[in-house]
């Protein structure tokens, strides 16, 4: 328990808590006491001041008197007197054999000898010592009330004490063991994706703390960790089944030159084509190589500031000639007329909208129209290419991102089935959202890049 840090946490908060009550209850206890004690000293100078006025009016036998009439009708023995004449002789008062001091004294009960039983054994007075026309007088004055506020802001202290610790202690073991419970939410959905079940996902809950923060976090790492996982198993199975046929087949050939060629031009024929095949599947392997590299992101480190529309204006350059040659059409339309700035790779940017443009010319019948767009929306920059042709099915568009997935109709012509499966890793990795849609009749994809800060 003591090595967990949601109880580290709780017990450091409650001490915290309970060091703050006593740093409170000190000033307040101090401040008082101070006060108090002010306001016994100035009650004592007043009483004393007022006899010192009898003294200089009436005379110093009036005073006496005087001093013995309060001595007398002091019933809890709140003010001790003493009158002293000029050989420090006492004359008159409830207290005798009192030192004299210029300055104000604390005196305990032992000091006074008082001529009374009534108070109590551990009272204090303060007092002090004034001339008179033949003597001395000294007047002071109780802090019982001093000191029975001390013994009751103490006692609040001790109740305040152990109510914020036993409080503080209720809460920080509520608050730990729920913050326990969430870490080992986290822990147990680690280990259930050790133990091989990818899917597992850190719960979340309502309150969208930190907490919250951090689980969602990690249940997207782990959804990029079983895409990467589900994508390895797909690759293996589809490079597998695909390049089956390609080695099979250039085994075939090779088989056939070496029992039937009877010519070298024979021979030559069977080699160029068993060289062929062997440089598609090396196109697959660079190709596969290729998107692993950028689902990396190890390419984030050339990223600059680039005009997505010279961009697209390179590749309309290079491929209208392309999509003419194929019996197509290629227009290339912009509606922003300011540079579309992201935060990109050129070099992937351009391998992106070719490998989509030239699916187009690939799969689509000639006299088919392909269109390239780009618009400017509040928070990104959108580029579109469509295109008239027979599209995709709607069942199949998540697939056809898929490595080495192939529509039905397209495994009759060429291409590795690595087109789409690069343009979404590249988006990806430049932060953007790519998505397939109809164009009735044919395909729409559309690619939103969040814009750059151009601010600084």
């Amino acid at each position: 328990m003591l090595k967990r840090t949601p109880f580290r946490l709780a017990a450091t908060f409650t001490a915290l808590f309970a060091t703050t009550v006593i740093v409170l209850f000190a000033i307040l206890y101090f401040g008082i006491s101070a006060s108090l004690g002010s306001q016994i000293r100035i009650r004592a100078q007043e009483t004393l001041d007022a006899l010192v006025a009898v003294d200089r009016q009436k005379g110093f036998d009036d005073l006496a008197a005087v001093v013995n009439s309060e001595s007398d009708s002091i019933r809890d023995a709140d003010f001790i007197f003493e009158l002293v004449d000029e050989n420090g002789q006492h004359v008159a008062g409830n207290a005798r054999g009192i030192k004299q001091s210029g300055t104000w004294l604390t005196l305990e009960r032992d000091d006074i000898q008082p001529d009374w039983d009534n108070g109590e054994p551990d009272d204090r007075f303060h007092a002090i010592w004034q001339d008179v026309s033949k003597g001395r007088l000294l007047v002071g004055s109780s802090d019982r009330e001093l000191r029975r506020t001390q013994r009751f802001l103490l006692e609040v202290l001790g109740i305040g004490l152990v109510s914020t610790l036993l409080l503080g202690g209720l809460c920080g073991a509520f608050l730990a063991a729920r913050t326990q419970h969430r870490i080992d939410a986290f822990a147990k959905t680690l280990s259930a994706v050790s133990a091989g079940q990818i899917a597992a996902r850190v719960p979340m809950t309502e309150s969208g703390d930190d907490i919250d923060h951090v689980g969602a976090q990690v249940n997207q790492t782990l959804d990029h960790l079983q895409k990467l996982i589900e994508n390895v198993n797909q690759s293996s199975s589809d490079i597998a089944h695909d390049l089956k046929k390609p080695v099979g087949r250039l085994r075939q050939r090779l088989d056939i030159a070496g029992r039937s060629a009877k010519t070298p031009a024979e021979f030559r024929a069977a080699i160029e084509a068993a060289l062929s095949d062997l440089d598609a599947t090396i196109e697959t392997f660079d190709a596969l190589l290729r998107i692993t590299q950028i689902e990396a992101g190890a390419r984030k480190a050339r990223f600059a500031n680039i005009d997505l529309g010279s961009v697209l204006d390179d590749v309309a350059d290079i491929y209208e000639a392309v999509a003419e040659d194929a019996g197509h059409t290629l227009a290339w339309t912009t509606g922003t007329y300011k540079p579309a700035i992201v935060r990109g790779d050129r070099e992937l940017l351009l391998q992106l909208f070719a490998n989509l443009i030239e699916n187009a010319i690939r799969h689509c019948p000639p006299g088919t129209h392909i269109g390239l767009t780009l618009r400017e929306e509040p928070d990104a920059f959108k580029a579109e290419v469509f295109d008239d042709g027979p599209g995709i099915p709607q069942h199949e568009r998540e697939k056809v991102f898929r490595r080495l997935y192939r529509l039905e109709r397209a495994r009759t012509t060429p291409g590795s089935g690595l087109g789409l499966t690069l343009a979404a890793a590249v988006a990806e990795l430049h932060g953007a959202r790519i998505e397939l849609g109809d164009k009735a009749p044919g395909l729409n994809v559309a690619i939103s890049f969040p814009k750059a800060n151009t601010s600084t």
